[in-house]
């Protein structure tokens, strides 16, 4: 049985945790998003891409108060999408947690850059994490991600609390 104790966490700030749970990489944003972010995706994708040859997946999750990420980050973001790694990605969900106006803005504006983007693979972008786990990997069973995604979560906290 596939569970969270399969997590193997590649970074964790006390502004993001940057994991992978078998072939899905987790992206959680509590707060800022950073370079050292994306630096840290890049390598979840280096020690997943022998592994998994036909391609992983990506579940990013902002938290309903972390703000946008700068141009620099947004650039790094872009280019890592849309650049080899992008092509190794089955699919990619993204959740903007969070309702309001505010959630149902960012999420309209994600939805808007990804018809723009033209991604080279399945985007969508989700209010939930249950939703988004179940698009991502039907394989591996939703509550099996949000499982992982809350024990990810538990990094982030633990390195805030460290400060």
């Amino acid at each position: 049985m596939r569970d969270a104790l399969s997590l193997i966490t590649i970074e964790a700030t006390k502004d993001h945790v940057v994991a992978v749970f078998h072939r899905v990489i987790l992206l959680v944003f509590e707060r800022e998003t950073t370079l050292s972010a994306v630096a840290a995706c890049r390598k979840a994708f280096e020690l997943l891409e022998k592994k998994y040859p036909d391609g992983v997946s990506c579940l990013t999750i902002v938290a309903e108060n972390a703000p946008l990420p700068s141009q620099e980050v947004s650039d790094a973001i872009t280019a890592l999408a849309m650049g080899a790694t992008g092509k190794r990605i089955r699919r990619s969900a993204v959740c903007f947690e969070g309702g309001g106006f505010r959630g149902a803005l960012v999420r309209g504006v994600a939805t808007g850059l990804q018809l723009v983007a033209k991604l080279p693979f399945p985007h969508r972008v989700f209010h939930s994490v249950d939703l988004a786990a179940a698009w991502l990997a039907p394989e591996l069973g939703a509550q099996q991600i949000v499982s992982a995604v809350d024990l990810a979560r538990g990094k982030v906290v633990t390195m805030a609390k460290a400060r």
